[in-house]
């Protein structure tokens, strides 16, 4: 095979490493068409010879992704049509954070080896016995029974759903505020020192395994507009679902005025009119005129969240009679995001920039408490993030992929703040939840409130409000890959179409704070 040794000797490195997957029947059906060579008496076996060459060479590469975690060719090459493409410094940037130099330089090392040895020992054997590993070593390890679990899973949610009953006494008296944040996860903050970080503090519950299910803002904003019905799974939320799905239409029928607002132009992987459409939510107000605190991957201007958050304030004391409710969509700590006038933003360690762009939104939205609190207005304040930035990455994923849904990415931080409590009941302790829950559980709650006012209890969750809070087990998925828990381990379903096991080494430590 001449040089292709090289190539596989790579390969078998970097999946003995962890790096790759190795599909073994590919990889030898290769290897045999790589052998066969071109009979030397054809006339035109020149040609012949420069054509599998080259078509050797761009199978080499198909088999390269294809074995690699990356998702499938054709979902990434959809990114670039989603509308916008990457800055080049992004780019950039990416490929300096992608490209591990410890492993670069091994595979280096072991490629000058080879070189140095291939006159003495004949490599192509050598690489023939080690693939005849990968089969051996794998034998055992494709779980039974977890595809059954997973079905079953997804038939006992499609029969779970939250319906919402009017008060029987008064119209709500509280406005409903959902802040939607996208990229933000306890993993996040660990990295960056900020998973005590005292505004999480301020909140009257706090959910601390609360999975978001996938890593994509576009479906993690439907399947939060559509938190009264159980998990569904990814193709499902582009389809309609009954109307009782959808938190939107509840909070209409309980006679919110809604509202749907974000702090970026909504273009970018038609966000705006997918969410509006599949989660049932008004025409957007969109930013204008207000002030420019960033700049996305794309070039598109992210707009400061105050700013905007106040002007929906502004705007809502406009009808101070009607209960309102706003659906406010944030992409402040989106990857690639990067301060006005920051010219070579993308040299810096994203860690720095993340952390100072979490302060940034975590004051903003303080701020916008205060504000609320100002008005002597009762408000009920949601505030949930759309998935994790992937600010640290594992063997599998580098940091920045979210491809795989791994549940450092999914388990994000979950607040409810009620504003307008009677202050002379004291101080009410926070109520942390810790199991598994996902947007049923903040459906059950929202419903509850219109049955029963927070304002109007002790001031205490520990009521069956929280008792009976539904749980839902950890399935998380985007639209080629689902990871589902079993026990103590995960299991990962991608585009080789079988279930196998995590190695613990691509599930770091989760949980809250």
């Amino acid at each position: 095979m001449g040089a292709w040794n090289f190539y596989f000797l790579a390969k078998l490195y970097l999946y003995f490493r962890g790096y790759l997957r190795l599909d073994f029947v590919l990889n030898l059906l290769f290897i045999i068409f790589l052998v066969i060579p071109v009979p030397a008496q054809l006339k035109s076996y020149r040609s012949l010879t420069v054509v599998k060459h080259g078509f050797s060479g761009v199978l080499g590469l198909l088999l390269l992704w294809h074995d690699s975690w990356l998702p499938p060719l054709g979902v990434a090459l959809s990114f670039v049509g989603q509308g916008g493409m990457p800055s080049k410094e992004y780019v950039y940037r990416f490929l300096l954070e992608f490209v591990n130099l410890r492993e670069v330089a091994a595979v280096v090392s072991i490629l000058a080896l080879g070189i140095l040895v291939r006159n003495r020992i004949r490599l192509t054997p050598v690489v023939l016995l080690l693939l005849v590993i990968v089969p051996l070593r794998e034998f055992g390890q494709h779980p039974g029974g977890i595809e059954g679990e997973v079905r079953a899973f997804y038939r006992s949610e499609s029969s779970r759903v939250v319906h919402f009953e009017k008060s029987n006494t008064k119209a709500p008296d509280f406005d409903i505020i959902i802040l939607h944040v996208c990229s933000l996860s306890w993993d996040d903050l660990r990295g960056v020192g900020m998973e005590a970080d005292p505004f999480f503090k301020t909140f009257d519950v706090l959910f601390t395994d609360f999975n978001s299910v996938t890593t994509y803002s576009n479906p993690s904003a439907i399947r939060l507009l559509r938190a009264n019905c159980g998990q569904s799974s990814h193709d499902a939320l582009y389809h309609e679902a009954p109307r009782d799905c959808y938190l939107v239409e509840s909070l209409r029928d309980q006679g919110f005025e809604t509202t749907f607002t974000l702090n970026h132009d909504g273009v970018y992987g038609h966000f705006a009119d997918q969410v509006k459409a599949l989660g049932h939510l008004d025409t957007p107000l969109l930013p204008i005129d207000l002030p420019i605190q960033a700049y996305d991957f794309d070039g598109s201007a992210i707009y400061n969240d105050y700013a905007v958050l106040e002007k929906w304030w502004a705007l809502r004391q406009q009808s101070p009679s009607t209960a309102a409710a706003v659906y406010y969509n944030t992409i402040s700590l989106h990857d690639g995001a990067h301060w006005v006038g920051e010219k070579e933003w993308w040299k810096r360690d994203r860690t720095v920039y993340y952390r100072e762009a979490a302060q940034k939104l975590l004051g903003d939205v303080a701020r916008f408490f205060d504000l609320v609190a100002s008005s002597g207005r009762k408000a009920v304040i949601v505030f949930v993030p759309e998935h994790g930035m992937a600010l640290r990455g594992n063997v599998l994923q580098v940091a920045g992929l979210r491809d795989i849904p791994f549940k450092p990415i999914t388990q994000v931080p979950v607040g409810i703040k009620f504003i307008g409590r009677n202050p002379g009941r004291g101080d009410i302790p926070q109520r942390v939840i810790s199991k598994p829950t996902s947007y049923l559980a903040l459906s059950y709650l929202m419903a509850s409130f219109m049955e029963r006012s927070p304002f109007e209890s002790d001031g205490s969750e520990s009521d069956d409000r929280i008792a009976h809070l539904p749980e839902t087990d950890f399935v998380a998925e985007n639209q080629e890959i689902r990871i589902a828990k079993k026990g103590a381990e995960y299991f990962l379903y991608g585009k080789e179409k079988k279930w196998i096991a995590l190695p613990s080494i691509a599930v770091p430590q989760t949980g809250g704070t």
